[in-house]
C-alpha cells in the first residue's frame, strides 16, 4: 500500500519541479502558448528526474496456502517385473496421483528409484540395482521439514547400500510401505551365496563353498549340483525345513585344465517354485600352471629376511625359499628372481651364475654389503666407499614410469642403514625411491631397477626394511599396502617379458554385477609415460561376432575404458594407439548374473520394521482405501497458512525514463524552432 509519506514526497517534488521551471522560464512569458508548453514540458522532466532520484517503492503482502507433501515413491528395478507385479504397481500409482481426496489435502509428488532416485516418472522396470536407503535420504535432502509423508510402492528387496530397517531411524517423514504383491509365502530354494579363489593350480584341488537358502512352510528336498558343461563334477542331497531353512555346502573340485573355467550351481528346483532364476549360479576360476619361485640368498641372520619372506608369499602365486649362499647357490636355475641379500665374497659363484645365465636379480646392501667385492664384479655400477654409517630415509619418485607405483607413506617410514658412499651407474636406471637425509631431499637414489636386454635387476641401498613394513601395518592396521608396492618391484623384476611401450591390466573374467574395466599405460620412444595420447580399445563379442570400439580416458597415471554396459559373454579385444600404430590383445569372460532375479518374496519383514521406525504403518497393494483414509484423518498433515511480502517501485523507471527522453526532445525542438537555441 501507498503510505502518507510517499504521497508527501511526490507533492515536495511536484512544487520543487513548479519553483525550478518558473525560475527558468521567467523570462520567456511573452511567447503565449509555446511558454505555456514548454514550461509544461520542462516541469515533467524535472519531476520525472526527481522522482527518479527518490525511487520510491511500497510493499504488499500476499496470502497463501502450502499444503504438506505426498511423497509417492515407485520401485522401478526389475525384481518387480520379474515378480510379475508391474500392473500393480502402475494401477496403484495410478489410484493416489488421480484421487481427489487426496490432492485436496496434499501436494503429490511423483518419484521412481532403483540404483538412484529419478523425478522421471515413466516406469520401465528395468533396474539392475535397488537402492531402497539412498530413495529414502535423497527424499529427506529435497525437503528438510518434517510435515510430509512418503509412500513407497515396493517389493522391500533391496540388493545394495546400507540396510533401510536400520536407516530409517534416522528419517524425519513418516513412510507408508506398500507391498506390491500379497501375504502368500511361496516356497523357494535358492543359492544365495558362492565363495571360491579366483585363482587355482594345476592339478590342485580347489574350495567351493556354497549357501543354499529355503523358503516355505514345509519340508523340501532336493539335490545340489555343480557342472562343468554338461558334466557332474558335485552332486549331494540336501533337506531343508522352515526350521532349519539354510545349509552351508563345502567341497573341493580339481583343477585339471589350464585356463579360466567357468562352473555352474544348480540346486534342483521345486514343481511349485514361481522364480527359479535363483536355483542357479555360474562361477569361474582361472587356472594357473605354477607358481613363482623367488629365491633370497643370504650369509648374515637378519629381521629382513622374514620380513621379505611375508611380503612375497602375501601373494599366493608366489614362494620364497631362504638359501644359504655356501650350501644352496647351486639351485638357482629353479627361481624366476634371486635375492643377494648383503652380498659379499662368498656370494662370488652366486653371481658368476646369474651373469652366464642372465637371471634376474635384487641386491639388498646394508652395512655388512662388502661392496669392494660387488664392484669387482662388473654389474653395470660401482660405489665409491667413505668411512662410516648413516640412516637415509625415503622419498617417492611420482615420476617413475616403469611400471605403475603409488605412494603408501613413505615420509612416515623409519630410515635405513647403510654406508656412507654414492653409487655411480654404467647403464641407464629408473629410480623408484630417492634418498632423504633428515628433512633434506636428496638426488640420489635408494631404490632403483635396471633393463638391460633380457635381464633386469633392482637395487635397494640400506638395510631395515623390515620397520617398513612394520610401519605400514601400524598405519593401515594390515601389510596390504607394503606387500602390494614391493609385490609389483618382484613381480617386474621376476618377469622374462621384456618391456612393452603398451601395457594392459585385466581381469580374465567378471560378474555381471561387478565393474568391469581395463587398464592400460603407453610409453613414448623415450619409455616416458605419454599423458596426451589417443586411445582406444576394440571390443569383439565372440558369440555374436560384433565388433564395438571405445575411446579410453586418462585417469591419473593410466588409461582406462569401462565396459560394464557389456552383455554377459566372451569377448576378445585390441587396445590400440592409433597415431603408432601399436596395439596388444587380450580376451575375458562375463558371467551372467541378475541380483533383481534373486527374489521370489516381498521383504514384508523389513518394510515394517521402516514403517514402525518412521511412525508409518505397511500396507499390501489391495489396500489403498485404508491408506488414504489414515492419510486423510492424521491430523499432523496439515495446511499452513503462509505470507510474501512484496516490495516493488511505485512507478515503473522504464515507463519514467521513456516519458522523460520524449518532453526534453519536444521541449527542445520548440525551443529550436522558435529560435531560444
Amino acid at each position: 500500500m501507498i503510505g502518507v509519506s510517499h504521497v508527501i514526497y511526490i507533492v515536495v517534488a511536484a512544487i520543487i519541479s513548479l519553483l525550478i521551471t518558473l525560475f527558468m522560464y521567467r523570462k520567456n512569458r511573452g511567447l503565449g502558448r509555446v511558454f505555456i508548453m514548454m514550461a509544461l514540458l520542462r516541469f515533467v522532466s524535472i519531476f520525472i528526474v526527481l522522482l527518479l532520484l527518490l525511487n520510491l517503492k511500497f510493499s504488499t503482502k500476499e496470502y497463501y496456502t502450502q499444503k504438506p507433501k505426498l511423497f509417492v515413491l515407485t520401485d522401478n528395478s526389475s525384481s518387480i517385473q520379474a515378480l510379475g507385479y508391474e500392473n500393480i504397481a502402475k494401477d496403484f500409482l495410478g489410484e493416489i496421483i488421480n484421487d481427489a481426496e487426496l490432492n485436496n489435502k496434499f501436494s503429490v509428488e511423483k518419484y521412481t528409484f532403483n540404483e538412484e532416485l529419478s523425478s522421471n516418472d515413466s516406469l520401465s522396470f528395468s533396474g539392475s540395482q535397488t537402492n531402497i536407503t539412498n530413495a529414502l535420504q535423497a527424499i529427506e535432502r529435497i525437503n528438510q521439514t518434517s510435515n510430509n509423508a512418503i509412500v513407497m510402492l515396493s517389493d522391500g528387496n533391496q540388493t545394495f547400500g546400507t540396510d533401510y530397517q536400520y536407516a530409517s531411524k534416522s528419517l524425519k517423514n513418516s513412510v507408508f510401505p506398500v507391498v506390491l504383491g500379497d501375504s502368500i509365502v511361496f516356497n523357494d530354494l535358492r543359492i544365495s551365496q558362492l565363495n571360491v579363489n579366483k585363482y587355482a593350480y594345476f592339478k590342485n584341488k580347489f574350495p567351493v563353498e556354497i549357501f543354499v537358502n529355503y523358503e516355505g512352510a514345509s519340508a523340501v528336498n532336493s539335490t545340489l549340483k555343480i557342472y562343468n558343461g554338461n558334466q557332474v563334477l558335485f552332486s549331494e542331497k540336501i533337506s531343508l525345513t522352515p526350521e532349519n531353512a539354510s545349509k552351508i555346502v563345502n567341497t573341493e573340485l580339481l583343477a585339471n585344465k589350464i585356463g579360466v573355467q567357468t562352473l555352474k550351481a544348480v540346486i534342483e528346483p521345486l514343481s511349485e517354485e514361481k522364480n527359479k532364476t535363483n536355483n542357479s549360479k555360474l562361477f569361474a576360476l582361472e587356472v594357473i600352471d605354477q607358481k613363482n619361485k623367488i629365491a633370497i640368498v643370504t650369509d648374515v641372520l637378519h629381521p629382513d629376511i622374514g620380513a621379505l619372506k611375508k611380503a612375497i608369499e602375501s601373494n599366493e602365486f608366489r614362494t620364497a625359499d631362504i638359501l644359504n649362499v655356501e650350501e644352496e647357490s647351486k639351485q638357482i636355475s629353479e627361481y624366476q628372481l634371486v635375492i643377494l641379500y648383503q652380498p659379499n665374497s662368498a656370494f662370488k659363484e652366486v653371481i658368476e651364475e646369474i651373469k652366464t645365465q642372465k637371471h634376474n636379480y635384487w641386491i639388498i646392501s646394508g652395512v655388512d654389503t662388502d661392496w669392494n667385492f660387488i664392484n669387482s664384479m662388473e654389474l653395470g655400477f660401482d660405489r665409491s666407499l667413505s668411512a662410516g654409517e648413516e640412516d637415509v630415509l625415503p622419498a617417492f619418485n611420482e615420476n617413475y614410469n616403469t611400471f605403475q607405483t603409488e605412494d603408501i607413506g613413505f615420509n612416515d617410514f623409519p630410515p635405513l642403514l647403510d654406508n656412507l658412499g654414492e653409487v655411480s651407474f654404467l647403464e641407464s636406471y629408473q629410480t623408484l625411491l630417492f634418498k632423504k637425509i633428515g628433512n633434506i631431499d636428496t638426488a640420489e637414489p635408494q631404490l632403483v631397477t635396471i633393463e638391460n636386454n633380457e635381464q633386469k635387476s633392482a637395487i635397494l641401498l640400506g638395510e631395515g626394511i623390515w620397520k617398513w613394513r612394520a610401519a605400514s601395518f601400524l598405519k593401515n592396521e594390515n601389510t596390504e599396502a607394503f606387500d602390494a608396492y614391493f609385490g609389483k618391484l618382484i613381480q617386474y623384476v621376476s618377469s622374462t617379458k621384456k618391456r612393452d611401450r603398451l601395457t594392459i591390466e585385466n581381469e580374465s573374467f567378471y560378474y555381471g554385477n561387478e565393474s568391469i574395466k581395463i587398464t592400460a599405460s603407453y610409453f613414448d620412444k623415450n619409455f616416458i609415460f605419454d599423458a596426451n595420447a589417443s586411445m582406444e580399445v576394440v571390443i569383439k563379442d565372440k558369440n555374436s561376432n560384433t565388433s564395438t570400439t571405445f575411446p579410453m580416458l586418462f585417469k591419473g597415471n593410466t588409461y582406462e575404458v569401462d565396459l560394464s554396459s557389456l552383455k554377459a559373454s566372451e569377448y576378445d579385444f585390441t587396445v590400440k594407439v592409433p597415431s603408432e600404430k601399436i596395439a596388444k590383445s587380450g580376451s575375458f569372460t562375463i558371467l551372467a548374473f541378475d541380483v533383481e532375479k534373486q527374489f521370489v518374496n516381498p521383504d514384508t519383514e523389513r518394510l515394517k520394521i521402516l514403517a514402525d521406525n518412521t511412525g508409518g504403518d505397511m500396507y499390501f497393494s489391495a489396500d489403498f482405501s485404508a491408506l488414504k483414509a489414515q492419510l486423510l484423518s492424521d491430523a499432523s498433515y496439515q495446511s499452513i497458512q503462509k505470507s510474501k511480502e512484496n516490495i516493488v517501485s511505485l512507478i515503473g523507471w522504464k515507463w519514467l525514463l521513456f516519458v522523460l527522453i520524449g518532453t526534453l526532445s519536444i521541449e527542445w525542438f520548440l525551443r529550436k524552432y522558435n529560435g531560444l537555441i
